[in-house]
Formats: C-alpha cells, structure tokens, sequence
C-alpha cells in the first residue's frame, strides 16, 4: 500500500460509514478512534522521534516489484518482494537472513514500510535542503527537499555527541548519489537512525558509501560495489544490486586504537615467551614490563603522546558499542550456543566453559557486538569458533568489569574493558586487548589480528584441481595430489608422488569444496595495505595485502615475520599472478611457508627455475614451469594444473610446544573426631594438555606430592604430618576437544601420590590437539590425626592446614 493508497483508503472508510444507519455509524466510529490511536502514522509527529519500521526493520532490501541482483551481493538481513515475487542473483548472492518472494512475511513488512514511510512524510520540516549536498553538515532534525536532490561528495551527518538522534529526509522527487561519493557519520550519529523518504528514482553511484534507510516510491539502482548501512525499499518499484554490501551494524571504529594490539590504562605486565603482533602502549602510565623475554612485531608506546591518543579513541569507541540497539539478551554460560551478527547484552558477569560458535552466516561483513555489564571468564581450553565466514575484525566485547581468559583458551574479538584483561598462560587472543583504566596481564599468550586460513582437508594436498593435473617430467611432490569433479591425473609416472592421489574421488571432492571456502575467506580479509606491479625488491610484513590488477615477481622479494612464527600473510590478488624465470622468495625472522596464502582470482604462472612459497588459492588455471621449487600448495577450484620437473611440498604446519594447564584445590571441611580413620575429597577445576607439536610422537603427565603437612605455631613447634599415600588423585575421563585426535587409547591411572613422580596419563600416539579432564583428591586422615598448633582450647585455637606441594611434569 503506497502513501497515495493509504489516503485513499482512509477516506473510502470515513465515507462508507457515513451512509449507515446510527447505530452502525457508531461501531465505525468506535473502530476509526481506535485506528487514529494505536496506528498514528497518519498524524504528525516529533522531529526527534525514530521512525518505528516494524517488520520490515529485518529486511536489507525490500521492494514491491523485484530484486535483481548482478555479482556476489551480500545482505546481512533478510529480502523479499510483495507483490511481486521475483528474486534473482542470489545465489550467488550472500542472504544471512530469508528470502520472502511474494509470501506473507514480506507482505505485512511491506505494509509496516508503507506506514513508516507515510510517518516520515508527515514530519513537519526544520530546515530545507535543495540541489547538491556535497560537503554538507546536517545536524539532527526533518529535513526538507521540494525538488531533486543529489550528493556529488562527502555529506556529513552530526549527531552532536547524541545516540538517538534522529535524521530524516524528505525528497519530493529523485535522489541520486555519485561514485565514490559517501555519506559520514560522527559525534553519535547512528545510520539505524536516518531515513530517506523518497518520492523519486533513487540511484546510488558505483563505490560509494551510503548510510541510513531508504523508503522510496520509485525503483532504487545500486551501483557497483556500492555498501550501505542500512536497507533499500521499493515500496511500488524494483531494487537492482551490483556486487553490494548491505550491513545494519557498522564496525566499532577503533581508529588509532587499532594499531594497539594491546592497551592499558595502568600497567602491561608480561611473563615468558609471549608473542605479540603488533604495537603494545600504556597511557596515562607507562608501565610496560616483560618484553623480552615477550616478543612484538611492532612498537612500545609507553605513556607517549601515540598511547594518549589511542586511549581517546577507545574511550569513543568503548561509547560507541555501548550506544547500539539491543538486539538479543545473554546470560550464564555462553558454552554450546551458536550466534549470529547483532548485538548483544548481558547485564550479569557471563563464563565460557567449553566452545561458543560465532556464525557468519555467509557474511563476512557481520557484526558482533556484545555489551557485558560485568566480566567475562573463560575455562582453561575453552574456544571461541568462528564458522561460515565470521571474521574475528567485526567482533567487538565492550566490558564493564574484568576479563579473564583461561589457559590454552582461544578467544576471538577485540575486547574494550574499563578493567583488568587477564590472558592465562598459553591462551591466545584473536583480536585485541584493550583497556581504558585497567591492566593487561600476559603469560606466555599469543595476541593478534589476523587468524590464519583453515585449508580443511585440502592441508594434505600439494597439487589440488577440479579439472585436471598433467605433468611432464620427473617431478616430485611431498604431499597428496587430487582432481574433483574431473578425473584426469597423468604424468605420475615419470613424477613422483610422496603421498596419495585421488582421482575424483569423495576425498578430493571434499578437499575442492574446502578450497573454495578458504578462497572466500581469503577474499573476504579486510586489506590492511594495496599491492601493486612487481614485488622484486621489497619487504613485505605480515598482514593482508589486496591488488585489482596483475601481481608479478621478477627478481626477488623478501617476507619479513619479525620474529613471529604466527604472523599471516595473505595476498588478495584480482588478475594474475606470475614469478619470472629464475625469480625466487625469502622468508626470514620466522615467516613460516604455511603461513603464506596468495588468493589469485586469474591464472597463476611460475616460471622456470623459480622458488615460490605459500600456498596457491586459484580461481583459474595454475602453471609450474621446468625446474622450479614450490614450498606450498597448488589449489585451485577453477582451472588445471600443468607442472614440469617440479619440486612441489606441502610445508610442515607451524610446530608448537606440549603444554599443560593444571590448577590447585582445596579440602572440604571436616570435622576431625580422632578416633576412627576420616576421609575428606575435593574436586579441581578442569586440566588441560595440549600437544601443538603435530609430529604425534607419544606423551604423558607424571605427579608426584609431598606428604601433607600441618605446619608447627607458637603453640606446637613441631609439623605434624600425614603418611605418604594419603593423598589420592583419581584424573576421571579425558575429553578430546575441538579438532584433537580422539581420546581412544589414552591411558588413565589412579594415584597414591608420593613423592616419586608416577604416571597419571599415558598418551602413545598419536594424539595431537587438546585435551582436559576434571581431577578429583581425596585424602585419608588416621585417628589422632590433628593439625598442628592445636592449644587444647576448641575454639579458640590457631590451627594450621595441612598442605601438599603437586609436581606436575608433561613430556
């Protein structure tokens, strides 16, 4: 229904119960009173009031004829047509939300449009604009457009330090946007908040950024790769897409903040062998200590005017976060559940035990938003998973207490607290911990912001097509080699292959199907740089490195890991790639071959007698020339692969180390009587081993104890001490967790603890990944067992406990 129906439908009414007889009169005007006060979008209302979209608030794009969509646009809400009921281009479109042709659902969001696009006309004006408002300021407020209006810029709009402070448009006829052109939001200004009613043709021109939700009358055309924060309705027409980004949230923006890996407010403290990929400050402190032994890619702003300001512009995005709409409620353990983007609070402290999974839905433009108004603990070992292209960069934890992250726990999201960040030994954050008036503590923690790409089963292959392989020669790959759908694999022999090839098979499909994804997720990473033209000569740091034309290689180029083993890089190349003849690679400072991905939308050529490194992401066909060294993977889900006389080898996955997270406990009381034997138990908090050494080789956990000890007071001057053996340590079932080989064949014993080291775990191998199981103590007390310094006086008695010192050992 259009405003134009609307009216006439009104009408119509009034004048229908105008010709019945007075008592039926009455009942209608009964029924028109009731529709005057609860649907009022016929009435004027407060400039300041947000415009109520209803249903039609879960709708990225709306239209009451068609959708057309050309390329790969993404929704991040749902799209639907009513009447009409034609939907086109998705796939291979990307909808995180539903697809409503014609139906019901998009019939009464179609309706709820119309009301708020009646409610948005009917605002009374309170300023005019006219003609181009490029480079304009607009404050909160109706603004007014009798004619066509465009934007040839950048129009800014000021929310003047307000949240909720509305903007809306009224355009009696078209509105148009140029290339490039964008619309800006500061001081609050919320894109959930600005509507463009339109009487016109809307047209958004290619590349630019648009904010706010359009309710227009007339057909709205979205140019190529154009993104807009917010929706697009066609109340009576068509909406036409090309390759956009449709999201409701933006990001957080960190802006200096985000070259901070980590941020105090009051001191960074660091213990062993920490890894930090990025720049590390303080501010208004400068206390950073523990680095060496700690290792950062980038620098230390201690107290400095960089830290000063990067503290200002957490504080504006600590605000921001906080300021969004609610979308969703948390509360207790987040363990098991699955989220999807929006955002979310919790108004008590919330735990992780075990993995939450973060669901992209297929959109790596999701946001993800939680406000905790108290803390947050994680369990040793507990994961946050990301899946479907959820990217750790759109993940944002806005804390009002302390954090606390467990042991060989992986965290994903950059945190912004007001209090402490505790990062447990061996845990690693993907993201950033950032913090305006606590402390950041560090035990040999992995901290950084750009998780690497997961290969699935496409890790084992070294040459991967879904066409075909041919080789000519004699060459030699270490690794398996596979084709899905196509079944031609030749040239084996005369070449050599060090694993196993699959012709077609259901192994090959799958490692295909996993090559495509990690080629999105390669192509989705926010580029923290350009790349262009020949790489001979530079240096290039870890990070994400993007191209729109042909890459090359003609000399040689070095990749610089700074000392980090865990630092990315990821190469998004939109043409060709090709290595000249002779052409070579150098990793150096611990950049690691497995680490390396070059995502390469054309075909890739390596030419004779080159070295390259890194694994080949392809969309088109990959060519290895005479004599040449690849260390890396050939994948490509788009074209065949030809090698001749080439040495191809899967690289080695980044070894790590065999670690262990245990904790302490304590007794429950008991009441000692002296005369018959007592027994008292407790139960420890989880314990976790984690082997990240990838070789397999076997492992285990001895404990030894002391006896346990009362020790002697100004009473008793002497311990009093309980035999070897009473204290016992039962390890309970092993849990395998995410990703870890299973726990079959680990071997468990039952403790009589001494103090010679005996073996509570057994793992023979292969057993990689993690592990955790929950201990439990109990110790067995003689009669006339008492703790020392007891002064014969019940009550009042200083007694000590008796305690007993765990040796731990995993190898």
């Amino acid at each position: 229904m259009t405003l134009r129906e609307a009216r006439r439908h009104a009408a119509h009414g009034r004048r229908f119960s105008a010709r019945r007889p007075a008592r039926a009169v009455g009942l209608a005007t009964v029924l028109v009173l009731i529709l005057t006060v609860t649907a009022s979008p016929f009435s004027a209302r407060a400039a300041n009031d947000p415009i109520n979209l209803r249903t039609a608030a879960g709708f990225s794009v709306l239209a009451g004829a068609s959708i057309a969509s050309t390329a790969i646009s993404t929704m991040t809400g749902s799209i639907g047509t009513s009447p009409g009921v034609s939907i086109t281009g998705f796939p291979p479109g990307v909808v995180s939300g539903d697809i409503h042709p014609g139906d019901a659902v998009a019939a009464v969001a179609r309706n709820d449009a119309v009301f708020a696009s009646i409610d948005a006309a009917n605002r009374v004006p309170t300023g005019t604009i006219a003609g181009d408002i490029g480079g304009a300021t607009l404050f909160p407020g109706v603004h007014r457009s009798v004619a066509a209006l465009s934007l040839s810029t950048t129009l800014t709009l000021d929310g003047q330090g307000d949240p909720q402070a509305v903007f809306i448009f009224q355009i009696g006829a078209a509105m148009g946007t140029a290339a490039a052109s964008t619309v800006t939001l500061i001081n609050g200004a919320r894109a959930a908040n600005v509507f463009w009613q339109v009487v016109g043709a809307v047209s958004l021109g290619a590349a630019s950024s648009f904010s706010g939700t359009i309710l227009g009358q007339g057909a709205v055309s979205v140019g190529a790769n154009t993104r807009v924060t917010g929706r697009a309705i066609a109340l009576t027409d068509a909406v036409a897409l090309n390759n956009n980004t449709f999201i409701f949230e933006p990001v957080v923006l960190l802006r200096s903040a985000a070259s901070c890996s980590v941020l105090a407010g009051t001191f960074v403290t660091n213990t062993g062998a920490t890894v930090i990929s990025g720049n590390v400050g303080t501010s208004p402190t400068n206390s950073v200590t523990g680095f060496p032994p700690g290792l950062l890619t980038g620098v230390v702003h201690a107290g400095d005017a960089t830290a000063a300001q990067a503290r200002v512009d957490l504080q504006r995005a600590y605000d921001d976060a906080g300021s969004r709409d609610v979308t969703h409620r948390l509360a207790g353990d987040l363990s098991g559940r699955t989220l999807t983007a929006g955002v979310y609070r919790a108004d008590a402290a919330l735990t992780l035990t075990d993995t939450l999974i973060i669901d992209g839905q297929n959109n790596p433009n999701g946001v993800f938003i939680f406000q905790l108004a108290a803390g947050i603990t994680t369990a040793p070992a507990s994961e946050i998973r990301l899946i479907n292209f959820a990217q750790a960069s759109q993940i944002f934890w806005r804390v009002s207490g302390p954090v606390t992250l467990g042991g060989l726990s992986r965290f994903t999201g950059s945190i912004l607290s007001t209090e402490s960040i505790t990062i447990g030994r061996s845990a690693q954050l993907l993201g950033r911990a950032l913090t305006l008036s606590g402390s950041v503590t560090l035990n040999t923690s992995s901290v950084g912001v750009t998780p690497t790409l997961d290969l699935g089963t496409a890790s084992t292959y070294a040459l991967l097509s879904n066409t075909s392989v041919a080789n000519t020669g004699v060459s030699v790959v270490t690794g398996d080699v596979g084709t899905s759908p196509g079944v031609a694999v030749t040239g084996f022999p005369p070449g050599v292959v060090n694993g196993t090839i699959h012709v077609g098979d259901a192994a090959a499909a799958q490692a295909v199907a996993d090559t495509r994804l990690a080629y999105q997720d390669a192509l989705t990473r926010a580029p923290d740089a350009p790349l262009a033209g020949d790489l001979a000569g530079q240096t290039i740091r870890a990070g994400v490195y993007r191209s729109d034309a042909a890459v090359s290689n003609s000399g040689a180029f070095t990749l610089d890991g700074q000392g980090n083993p865990n630092g990315v890089f990821i190469f998004q190349i939109e043409a060709a790639l090709s290595a000249a003849a002779a052409s070579s690679m150098v990793l150096t400072n611990g950049a690691q071959a497995s680490r390396v991905f070059w995502q390469v939308l054309g075909a890739a050529t390596i030419g004779a007698g080159a070295t390259f490194q890194g694994t080949i992401l392809g969309d088109a066909a990959i060519s290895i020339g005479a004599g040449a060294v690849l260390t890396g993977a050939a994948l490509t889900a788009g074209g065949a692969i030809a090698l001749n006389g080439t040495e191809a080898t899967v690289p080695p996955p980044l070894s790590g180390s065999l670690s262990a997270v245990t904790s302490g406990f304590a007794l429950s009381d008991i009441a000692l009587t002296g005369v018959n034997t007592q027994f008292v138990s407790a139960t420890a908090t989880p314990w976790v081993v984690a082997d990240a050494r990838g070789t397999g080789a076997e492992w285990g956990m001895t404990v030894s104890a002391s006896s346990p000890i009362s020790a002697p007071g100004t009473v008793e001057t002497v311990a009093r001490m309980l035999p070897s053996g009473s204290l016992v340590l039962a390890p309970g079932g092993i849990t395998a967790k995410s990703g870890a080989d299973p726990a079959l064949g680990i071997i468990t014993t039952t403790l009589a603890l001494t103090s010679v080291g005996q073996t509570l775990i057994a793992a023979p191998g292969p057993h990689r990944g993690t592990y955790s199981f929950t201990p439990s103590f109990s110790v067995t007390i003689p009669a006339n067992a008492y703790r020392s310094n007891f002064s014969g006086e019940v009550d009042n008695s200083p007694l000590n406990p008796y305690v007993s010192i765990l040796t731990i050992t995993i190898g």
